[in-house]
Formats: structure tokens, sequence, C-alpha cells
């Protein structure tokens, strides 16, 4: 699968749309993005899982072309190929895992290290699911000294706390399936929305200080708190701003073409912000309706504050709000809104900021993805940027094929059992 090239590339299958994004590590390790894809989802996705196989190919098959088009076709020497994954069959446990150190000076290496993550990893995975990402949470010797690295110190038990991400087997066989008949036949690195996100917009201090990012899409919203550069949360809600729209047109007896389009072209917020009193809307071509802005408002109100609350329960449940030292970032699609950041704050009381994709403007405005819609496809190419450049280090350092061949098959485990890399990936 990993090749001698510093092209990789970004597939992300989402409800509303279907994205293929394309980059080359040049020489002075910088990233530069050279193709981009997108086509509508044109509903064959439903809260992150493919229910139209036929129709999620043809627009698959749509952006793969836009994007090896705009590269000059470069997609077919891609090193990695890496594609985000979300829906109702995630399932996010914090696992223990722990060694006795027996040696003379009761002294911690990378062995030993390796040793407790593999054990954490190896717990809890129901037959049907797939462990597709996995990140330390946090160090404890002891019983009761917690550390962010522990090599080179000394205890008598290591226990690793880590963070699992799994995934019912068949959905990502579906969508194996799907790149297949699509012409892409290496096996992609699988990585978690959630995570991908944090890749794309978060700042080295948000992780290290702790924050909770949230990225609201159309189908699904996916949540992730990171502390002392471990995860230590995270999760998904099939809610999204495609249900926003379904409520608006259950409510006010309106389209639910109309309503989207409401939401997508900002004409709710624009009116918000005016402080206007109504909204018409043109039913038929002799017949306008005014609805009151307030039931807008009202019915957006209650699904954003439903939504937020639950996430805030979950999060108490968890006991990590205390972890939450810079607040919250939001994303995705919903961030675009600007009620949204608004009643994120009255619910959760702390500061929060909009996310958008980190990078040299160049990069992004090249490929016209630097709004918060694109974070999660950027961070996953972050996400196998990352990933290409401990492949090609190891490479030169001409570590033995049987570790390479690790490599390949835990790359979407952050690599955990392969050496020590749990905080030089900074995830």
């Amino acid at each position: 699968m990993f090749q001698q090239h510093n092209i990789i590339t970004a597939i992300e299958i989402g409800t509303s749309k279907i994205c293929v994004l394309i980059g080359e590590i040049s020489s002075d390790e910088k990233l530069v993005v050279i193709g981009f894809g997108e086509s509508s989802s044109n509903n064959s996705v439903m809260k992150g899982e493919i229910i139209d196989m036929d129709t999620a190919r043809e627009q698959l098959s749509k952006a793969v072309s836009q994007a090896d088009n705009s590269s000059n076709r470069m997609m077919n020497d891609s090193s990695i190929i890496a594609i985000s994954i979300t829906g109702t069959s995630i399932f996010s446990y914090q696992e223990t895992g722990t060694v006795f150190i027996n040696n003379d000076e009761h002294r911690i290496d990378d062995k030993l290290v390796a040793a407790a993550i593999q054990n954490a990893q190896l717990n809890n995975i129901p037959n049907g699911r797939q462990l597709i990402n996995s990140s330390d949470s946090y160090f404890e010797l002891d019983g009761h000294r917690r550390v962010r690295n522990p090599i080179d110190m000394s205890a008598h038990k290591l226990e690793v706390c880590i963070h699992t991400v799994q995934c019912e087997t068949s959905q990502i066989d579906n969508f194996y399936s799907l790149l297949h008949d699509v012409g892409i036949d290496d096996e992609p690195v699988t990585v978690f929305s959630g995570i991908a996100s944090a890749y794309g917009v978060l700042t080295e201090q948000e992780k290290e200080s702790g924050v909770l990012l949230l990225d609201m899409g159309a189908g699904t919203c996916e949540y992730i708190v990171i502390f002392n550069m471990g995860i230590l949360a995270s999760g998904v809600l099939p809610i999204g701003f495609e249900h926003l729209a379904n409520d608006l047109s259950l409510g006010l007896d309106l389209p639910i073409s109309e309503c989207r389009k409401l939401l997508e072209d900002n004409t709710i917020a624009k009116y918000i912000q005016q402080t206007k009193a109504f909204i018409e809307i043109k039913t038929s071509p002799s017949n306008i309706r005014e609805i009151p802005l307030s039931s807008f408002e009202t019915i957006i109100d209650l699904r954003l504050r439903e939504t937020f609350q639950i996430i805030h329960e979950k999060l108490i449940t968890q006991n990590v709000l205390q972890t939450l030292n810079l607040g919250a970032v939001l994303t995705g699609g919903g961030a675009l809104f600007p009620h949204t950041s608004v009643l994120f704050s009255e619910v959760f009381e702390f500061p929060v900021r909009i996310g958008q994709p980190l990078a040299t403007s160049e990069t992004i405005n090249a490929a016209g993805i630097e709004t918060p819609r694109y974070s999660t496809l950027w961070g996953i190419l972050k996400f196998a940027e990352e990933l290409n450049q401990i492949i090609n280090s190891k490479q030169k350092n001409s570590l033995p094929r049987k570790i390479l061949d690790t490599v390949d098959n835990a790359a979407t485990h952050f690599l955990h059992s392969v050496v020590n890399i749990f905080k030089s990936l900074k995830l």
C-alpha cells in the first residue's frame, strides 16, 4: 500500500456532499493541494451511512474524476488514500491496558509502553465490529501518578488509558466496495470524522489546554474532547442541519427543499441580523405566505438547544467538562449559521470559536475549501500527511520489512502497536 511518493488523497462521503482532495508533500515538507472534486450525495447517504450504493457510486465517481483531472492524473500515485467514517455504527470507549515492570531498575521503555497499548486495544471488540482509530488518553504509574510520557520513568506497574473508536464492519466494507467500484483498489486508511476534524481545525494550544470540538454536518454531529494531547471522549449524534430543515418543514408546513435553501443561503440568518418581522415564502405563482421570523427562530432554538444539551449531559456523565479550559470549537456546515454559536454558549456557558481549516491561505483558497464545511476533508488530508511522514521516516531508517508490514496493518490505530509514537502524532 505505502509507495515511495508524496501524493496523498482524502475522501469524505457525507450526507450532503462527496468530496475528494489530493495533496502533494513538497521537498520542503509543505502540503499543497493539487486536486479537488465535489459532488452532491444526492440522497445516497443518510447519517453518514450509504443507503443507495448505485447513486453513491455515481456521485463518488464524479468527485474522483474532478479531483484526478485537476491534479493532472496524480491520484493513482497516492501513497496513502484516507477516508473518514461516521454514523450511528460508531462506538467510542476508554480502554485500559496494564503491564508490570520486572526489570532490575523497574524502568519503562518503548517495548513496555507498546505492550500496555496492545493490551488495551485487544479488549472489548465484539464480533461484527472493527477498531478504526485509537489514541492514548494518559498514562498512570503505580495506580496514582498520571504522566504524559512514561519513557525512562521508574515504576512497578504501568497503565495506559486508550481511547478507541470502533465501527460496524459492514459499514466499512460498504465504503471499501464503493471505492473499489470507482477504480480505487488499494485499501484506504480509515479515520473517525471527529478525529479528522480535530486534525483540520484545532491548534496545538487547544489540544494541550483542553477543548471540545463539535462538528455539525448535514446528517450527523461529531464531538471530541482533547486534553493534554490525549482524547478523553468522542461520539456521534445522528442529528444534523438536515434535521433542522425537516423540523422547519413539518412545523411550518413548507417543502423541505425550501427550508433547506433558507438555511444554506443564510436567508434566515440575514433576517435575524436585520431584525425583520416576517419571511416571505412564494408557495405558488400567485400566492406568497408571510411567516413570522419568530416561528423560524423558535423551531431552530428548540432543535439546537436539545442537541447541545444531549452532548452536555454526555460530557457530564463522562466527567470531562472540567478539562475544557479553552472552551469549544464549532465547525462543519452548521457552524456557519450565526445562531449556532450563540445557543451553544448559552447551554455550555463557556467561550466558543468557529473553526475552519488551518493552513496557509494559498493552499486552502486555491481549492476553495477555506470554510468550516470542509474541515473534516482537510483534516483527513492532514491525517494522511502525518501518517505518510511517519512511514517515510521509518523507511529511511531501514526498519525491517516485518515492522513496515505492522505499520501498514496498524495505520488505522494511529500506529500505536509499532513504535513509541504515542505523542509524536500530537493527537
